[in-house]
């Protein structure tokens, strides 16, 4: 299962994004192997529906768990359509973050 953490760089660790659609990059790790890579949102700077766009795109990646500070409802409409978990209220790192959804 691939999981994307909504994130900003923070000095030498990643935090949790507030904002879903206008986070920095997103931490997808695949739960199998633990592998982890950041990527680049490409619709951070979007003058609208970034959230909507990343939402597909992550899809698209095979994402199954979005976990970040908060995302609007047509996000979460779009997320959940495609059987996305959208998990909200989630800060601190990403370590933090994904500890938390995994002991869940």
């Amino acid at each position: 299962m691939k999981i994307a953490v909504a994130a900003r760089s923070k000095g030498e660790v990643y935090v949790v994004e507030p904002v879903f659609g206008r986070a920095d990059m997103f931490v997808l790790v695949d739960r199998e192997s633990g592998e982890r890579t950041a990527v680049p949102n490409p619709f951070r700077d979007d003058a609208e529906g970034a959230g909507r766009q990343v939402a597909e795109w992550l899809v698209k990646q095979g994402v199954k768990a979005v976990l970040c500070g908060d995302v609007g409802p047509k996000t979460r409409l779009v997320l959940g359509e495609a059987g996305v978990f959208s998990g909200i209220g989630y800060d601190g790192t990403v370590d933090d973050a994904l500890a938390r959804y995994l002991s869940s």
